[in-house]
């Protein structure tokens, strides 16, 4: 029966790849065969060096009902160990916020800002993720996460919990709730306004967090009987800059990252998000920050065969279409969420190579789905490693002093390269799982230095300061 559900999911998500990637490139303005493309915008840190995210979203668990992971302080002291992951995409909750309207839960916040100072104390960074799948659990009881009972109106239509999950989505109750929210039906325009005010609750609560980056507004959107081009653009785009707005009324300077609709956009489709506009001074820091999700690997399937063929046209697929989405929007990119295969899958390996090369070849950074024990994450249900833990602790640049332009990992060297940048400061910081490691560069000898933390198995590098571009090699 598994089986038989995953060969329908891969075969209507390769039609919908293909069929919207044909209408979507239809509505954009056509790509010059000869033009080299433009590079990526980057993500910066308080020094000006770009920031290359690798991380794990944390967690699954949270979307129980008091919307907090199953982490301790100790968990996450072991991941940056262990893993060398320098940033987080920590799941929160509409619901637990806002559980009544216009009343917010603040002791709720102070659990999460506990658990934002254990990343701090390590180090890393924190993107705050609005997280719901399939509404909200009162759209469909024993399914769901996300939004508040008092904002979820089904008028009484039904919903069956369906396998796989995904398919939830598609029950009445659920796309009238989505209706609602996004005044689709006309009926309920203050649910967005509700969530919007929610928004700026929180990033009041933690604009002066030096440990939050930043804020992920919404996750996966799906507009109910809005979709595609009818929903993107009219609705989505507004939504967000509607928050946008009113989180730079609070914090002027945190990142703020927005998704496309999922369906479609996950395997790989262009997206008709527009463009949204930053109030703060000086540069935007808005993030475009999709997810993959290739059909057939992200419901329990299989790496191999047929499914192998249709995964690698999503693969072609997204790293066409998505940074072009990033370029158009003016914004970096970020990959939000990527995995959920097992690891005992057939091919659960070479995918989560491909889709690692994938990310290092764009230069940009990835979490991880997810933290949660078990045959998807990187530890099992009795705590021990892996195939994840072992594939995702790869050697890495955390920050470039400059623009990235190589990022290249071949199982035992890792090769970086950047071009200076002005504004950019300080080291290279390049996150090597070894003790020791040797290091080569293409300045010239005398003219840079480096040095080894080997407490945190990072490797500070001080590039000449009179070239224009650094390549160093790192190997054991």
């Amino acid at each position: 029966m598994r089986a038989r559900n995953a060969l329908g999911r891969i075969t209507l998500t390769a039609a919908l790849a293909g069929a919207l990637a044909a209408g979507a490139a239809a509505a954009l303005p056509a790509r010059p065969a000869h033009a080299a493309p433009e590079p990526l915008r980057t993500i910066v840190d308080d020094r000006g060096r770009t920031l290359i995210l690798h991380g794990l979203n944390t967690a699954s668990s949270a979307k129980g009902p008091s919307g907090l992971p199953w982490i301790d302080r100790e968990d996450v002291v072991r991941e940056a160990r262990e893993l060398g992951t320098n940033s987080v995409r920590y799941l929160i909750q509409w619901k637990n916020i806002e559980p009544e309207p216009g009343r917010y839960d603040d002791a709720y916040l102070d659990d999460v800002a506990e658990r934002v100072a254990w990343y701090r104390e390590q180090g890393m960074h924190v993107i705050l993720d609005m997280h719901q799948d399939i509404y909200g659990p009162a759209a469909c009881e024993g399914s769901g996460n996300g939004a508040p009972a008092w904002a979820t109106h089904t008028d009484g239509l039904p919903c069956t919990p369906q396998t796989p999950w995904v398919l939830t989505y598609v029950q009445p109750a659920v796309i009238r709730a989505y209706d609602h929210f996004w005044n689709n039906s006309g009926e309920h325009p203050e649910l967005k306004q509700r969530f919007t005010a929610m928004w700026r609750h929180v990033a009041e609560r933690f604009a002066n967090d030096p440990a939050v980056l930043g804020y992920d507004l919404y996750n996966e959107p799906f507009g109910g009987t809005s979709q595609f081009g009818f929903f993107e653009g009219p609705v989505l785009t507004p939504f967000y800059q509607g928050i946008v707005d009113a989180v730079r009324e609070v914090d002027r300077d945190g990142w703020i990252f927005v998704e496309p609709q999922a369906l479609g956009p996950n395997e790989g489709a262009e997206t008709s998000l527009g463009t949204i506009r930053d109030p703060r001074p000086g540069e935007p820091r808005l993030v475009f920050a999709p997810h993959f999700y290739p059909g057939g690997v992200d419901i329990g399937g299989s790496y191999d065969g047929f499914t192998e063929l249709l995964v690698k046209a999503q693969f072609f697929l997204w790293k066409r279409n998505m940074p072009a989405a990033a370029r158009r929007l003016g914004m970096p990119m970020w990959l939000g969420e990527v995995g959920g295969m097992p690891a005992g899958a057939p091919g659960a390996d070479r995918f989560t190579g491909e889709w690692l090369r994938m990310a290092d070849d764009l230069g940009i950074g990835w979490a991880y789905w997810s933290n949660d024990p078990g045959e998807g994450g990187v530890v099992d249900g009795d705590g021990d490693p892996t195939l994840f833990a072992e594939l995702l602790a790869r050697p890495y640049p955390r920050a470039v002093a400059g623009t990235p332009t190589e990022i290249s990992y071949d199982g035992t060297a890792l090769k970086v390269g950047w071009r200076a940048r002005s504004g950019a400061s300080g080291p290279t910081e390049i996150w090597f799982p070894t003790d020791s490691p040797k290091v080569t560069s293409t300045d010239p000898d005398g003219t840079w230095k480096h040095r080894w933390d080997a407490e945190r198995n990072v490797l500070s590098v001080w590039a000449d300061p009179g070239s224009p571009a650094h390549t160093v090699t790192v190997t054991p």
